[in-house]
């Protein structure tokens, strides 16, 4: 799915992809040294996607996420470090943001939380495939660094939360921006 590449830089990419401003709200700080996020507001939904410290010309990315303030898990980072290559500004890395941003604007996506009583111990979050778990996009474990140091004790905790012999766990659906659905 190659994106035409008549685009100067990432925020010229950005301005015409989120022009719609009745669904889209753009906030721009990327002036700002201590914030450095170029966001957007979907104001269909709760859908934040963030664009993190482009460089003056725009020709590079440090990384992009989406999260809904209707749920606690996020897209995980999808740019800093993990694809594509060094968020620099050309078409192989044009074409994996379009795709990318597919799920918060035309899939939506589907937000598994497990909780050890009030506490989210872990939460999963899956493309929206028309109401069922398609594609794992990242996975949290809410535990820190004590999860990390008693590694067996975290596996076997969640292990029983799958099987559901402990805790709970809830499903949020988090729509997309654009309320069409793909057709399979």
């Amino acid at each position: 799915m190659a994106v035409s590449n008549d685009f100067k830089n990432w925020k010229n990419y950005l301005e015409c992809k989120f022009s719609d401003e009745a669904l889209y709200q753009i906030i721009d700080n990327t002036d700002v040294l201590s914030d450095g996020v170029y966001r957007v507001n979907s104001k269909t939904n709760e859908t934040l996607i963030d664009f993190i410290y482009p460089n003056q010309d725009w020709t590079t990315l440090d990384d992009i996420q989406f999260y809904s303030d209707s749920a606690q898990a996020w897209s995980g980072e999808l740019l800093g470090g993990n694809n594509p290559k060094a968020g620099l500004f050309n078409q192989e890395n044009l074409d994996a943001v379009e795709h990318l941003l597919e799920t918060p604007i035309k899939y939506g996506w589907i937000n598994q939380e497990f909780y050890l009583g009030k506490r989210l111990f872990k939460s999963v979050a899956y493309i929206n495939e028309n109401g069922s778990k398609g594609e794992k996009i990242f996975t949290e474990y809410n535990t820190g660094l004590a999860g990390v140091m008693l590694l067996p004790f975290t596996l076997l905790i969640n292990l029983l939360l799958h099987l559901g012999w402990i805790g709970k766990k809830s499903m949020i659906v988090v729509d997309p921006i654009e309320k069409t659905r793909r057709q399979f």
